[in-house]
């Protein structure tokens, strides 16, 4: 199934990105890493790749950097970030850019293989930003786009891993405060890595 399907894993420590290459590897993906965001934005103008899982903390070009270059330059791969650093302002801010996937380290190997999955079989359309239409609202919309605005945030439709658990009838391990970031997933199989 994820034969053929590109994915880059940027991190800034060696040990780190040649585990994951392995890891990711033996699930069937081709993968390419680099060292930093700026040295994987010079990759990706020469080859693009389908899916990218990026750390947070790097030097010269940090994870929020490489995921803005992405939005703007290539909107259709998907972006996965993984941090042992995240807030809600971290999150928030990578959600916004649209990232597939906010991860909080340490993550199973399964587990970060199911979401490169994820990210590489849905379908997603180019993330286009939200734009303003002036037009004329029917008296009768007026109270529906009222409700849908006030739509509270477990009702809204879900990205990520939520949606893609709910499409293939998982249920989400992630927490119930409506939060994304799956520090849940921490156990005793996580994969032992160091590093942000």
């Amino acid at each position: 199934m994820n034969a053929h399907k590109k994915v880059m894993f940027v991190d800034d420590e060696e040990g780190v990105r040649l585990s994951w290459n392995r890891v990711l590897s033996e699930h069937g993906f081709d993968v390419t890493t680099a060292e930093d965001g700026a040295k994987a934005i010079k990759k990706l103008r020469r080859e693009p790749v389908d899916v990218v899982v990026s750390d947070l903390r790097m030097p010269t070009t940090d994870g929020i950097e490489l995921l803005q270059w992405i939005h703007d330059s290539q909107p259709t791969t998907q972006f996965i970030l993984l941090t042992g650093y995240g807030n809600e302002e971290v999150e928030r801010r990578v959600r916004e850019l649209g990232a597939f996937e906010y991860l909080n380290k340490p993550i199973s190997p399964d587990m970060l293989a199911a979401v490169v999955t994820a990210a590489s079989i849905l379908d997603l359309q180019p993330r286009v930003p939200d734009v303003e239409v002036a037009e004329p609202i029917e008296e009768a919309e007026v109270g529906t786009r009222i409700a849908e605005e006030e739509t509270p945030r477990e009702a809204r439709p879900k990205s990520g891993l939520r949606r893609t658990l709910e499409i293939v009838g998982g249920s989400s391990p992630l927490r119930s405060s409506g939060s994304s970031s799956a520090s849940s997933f921490r156990s005793s199989a996580s994969w032992p890595c160091s590093g942000p």
